[in-house]
């Protein structure tokens, strides 16, 4: 069975699929706190919903060839330019203001049409504004593909693909035009297919959106905001439930931190607090986790560190304190910090077995004169 598309109606739906894409950006843009890119992607799909909206016009005859075809190509060229910026916008850090220069193109295919007036033959109009369709559109693939590592969000894989889905399309319009005989499908039917892939980029957007703002969300509950670190939560959840064999957990208290705030003042402890979250983190080795418990208590887990290293470590982190003098208020502070380290050897007790060994071994640092490390050993339990 063959189905035949109507033209009229394909524009109409091509158009359709613009408008509610648009109609999606605004709404994410106003609920959205940065909405960076998304304004843009709405400008630039209206643009299209406009380029396609005058084609249809053009093919019900209720405008000259020279007018719709004008602006159409140059609508089109606007929005899809548009839509490019908008997509560095939602997705690269490395926007940069020269960017905008994409929208000089529109404006110079404008002169070269009034000069060439190569907008009044189908093929040529067709040719010229999906090449530049399927160059913004692969432009705007590759760069949410390429800030992937930089921003781990499932979203950009479908969006990625939906955008090059298009892109490639587009091409296929290119070909069906210049080269009827080798294309692998008919203009109609690949400006049809685009439809889909329209929708489809509208909805990834909302979902990449979105996902954004639930991790920026998640970063806000489980950083502690007065050092920057992560907060007791988060430390927690990145525990094992059953302490592998291999891996330490160091817990440390700074000494004399209540005196710090009697003599200087709280504001003088802030500054302390984050200078040391700052000094500890620059020594953490890849795949460490370091947060703050509370109060002056911090906590460090390392997944590979046998009870040797795990006692050095903690050593080099002592000293590292040792020589850190906060500036407050014309004052100098010096620091000390007790260090309790608990690594598991042979058994693997439970994450409420290794902090409590953990909490033995850091009493037993203060006990015996603060500024130590202690590792936990088995007498230490019945003296805590």
């Amino acid at each position: 069975m063959t189905i035949h598309l109507d033209l009229a109606t394909v524009l109409l739906l091509h158009q359709c699929s613009f408008l509610v894409g648009a109609v999606c950006f605004v709404y994410m843009r106003i609920q959205s706190r940065g909405g960076e890119g998304l304004g843009a992607l709405a400008a630039g799909y209206f643009a299209l919903a406009l380029a396609s909206a005058l084609a249809g016009l053009g093919e019900q005859h209720l405008l000259s060839v020279p007018v719709w075809g004008f602006g159409s190509i140059v609508l089109g060229m606007t929005g899809y330019a548009l839509f490019w910026i908008g997509i560095r916008r939602l997705s690269s850090s490395k926007f940069r203001r020269m960017d905008w220069a994409a929208l000089a193109i529109p404006p110079l295919a404008a002169v070269v049409a009034v000069a060439t007036q190569f907008h009044v033959t189908s093929y040529l109009r067709g040719s010229v504004g999906n090449a530049f369709a399927f160059a913004s559109l692969m432009a705007s693939a590759v760069c949410v593909l390429g800030d992937g590592a930089r921003e781990r969000l499932p979203a950009r894989i479908p969006l990625a693909a939906s955008i090059g889905l298009g892109g490639l399309l587009a091409l296929m319009v290119v070909v069906g035009l210049l080269a009827r005989d080798v294309a692998p499908m008919t203009p109609i039917w690949a400006f049809f297919l685009r439809i889909m892939s329209q929708f489809a980029v509208a909805l990834f957007v909302v979902i990449l959106a979105t996902e954004r703002t639930e991790a920026e969300l998640r970063r806000v509950a489980e950083t502690d905001m007065l050092t920057g670190i992560g907060n007791r939560r988060w430390f927690m959840s990145r525990l094992p439930r059953t302490a592998l064999k291999g891996s330490a957990l160091l817990l440390m208290d700074l000494d004399f931190f209540k005196q710090v705030n009697d003599r200087f003042g709280h504001d003088a402890g802030d500054t302390v607090l984050v200078s040391f979250a700052g000094a500890i983190s620059r020594t953490m080795r890849a795949g460490d986790s370091f947060g703050r418990l509370g109060g002056e208590e911090f906590g460090v887990y390392l997944p590979k560190a046998a009870p040797s290293e795990a006692l050095a470590i903690a050593e080099s982190i002592r000293k590292v304190v040792r020589t850190l003098v906060v500036e407050c208020g014309g004052e100098q502070i010096s620091l000390t910090v007790s260090i309790g380290v608990a690594a598991v050897e042979e058994s693997q007790p439970s994450l409420t077995d290794l902090i409590k060994t953990a909490d033995a071994a850091l009493y037993a640092a203060k006990d015996s004169g603060r500024d130590r490390s202690v590792l936990f050993e088995p007498g230490i339990r019945a003296a805590a």
